[in-house]
């Protein structure tokens, strides 16, 4: 299964398209700051049947979509999901209160955005990081992977505009890898 995880895609549909065709994933995670929702939940309906999980950003405030939530908690293959856009958890700041809700969710994958740079806990798929996060505590984050794709759209950082594609086996091994667009 490939799961197609953007964020900070800010009205500009064309970069999801670009990384939808390319992909061709079977599931999509958009972790906020889309400002358009109609539109971007129209693009991604050409793929029936496909699951799609849209998190509601700081900058998705007006959106009159009742397809965005405010965080979604859900299993997959084995493993337990956190997503959500990051400004309610403070990941400008550090990734405990993230790292504690997604636990106390008994979740062992989270997912965020909002800092428009990509970030991976355990290093696999983001080698350098221009994150400026205090360390994360270890209690907090322990057994959790932590990954943010950075933006589609409006990087920081010096990084470049990216996403990232997690396959998963049936058997619940994955692989996460940074793209760029």
């Amino acid at each position: 299964m490939k799961i197609l995880i953007v964020s900070d895609s800010h009205r500009m549909n064309g970069n999801l398209k670009i990384a939808i065709d390319r992909e061709k994933p079977d599931m999509l995670i958009h972790l906020g700051d889309i400002e358009d929702a109609e539109r971007t939940v129209a693009l991604w309906a050409g793929a029936p049947k496909t699951p799609c999980v849209f998190i509601k950003g700081n900058c998705d405030r007006y959106s009159g979509s009742g397809e965005l939530r405010d965080r979604a908690v859900f299993p997959l293959k084995g493993h337990k999901f956190y997503c959500c856009h990051g400004h309610r958890e403070y990941v400008n700041y550090d990734l405990t209160t993230l790292c504690i809700e997604a636990a106390t969710e008994e979740c062992d994958i989270a997912l965020f955005g909002h800092t428009h740079a990509p970030y991976d806990s355990w290093g696999d798929a983001v080698k350098d990081t221009n994150h400026n996060y205090k360390e994360i505590d270890p209690y907090a984050s322990a057994g959790i992977r932590v990954l943010n794709p950075g933006s589609i759209s409006l990087p920081r950082g010096g990084s470049p505009r990216t996403y990232m594609v997690m396959e998963m086996k049936d058997d619940g091994n994955y692989t996460v890898i940074l793209k760029n667009l």
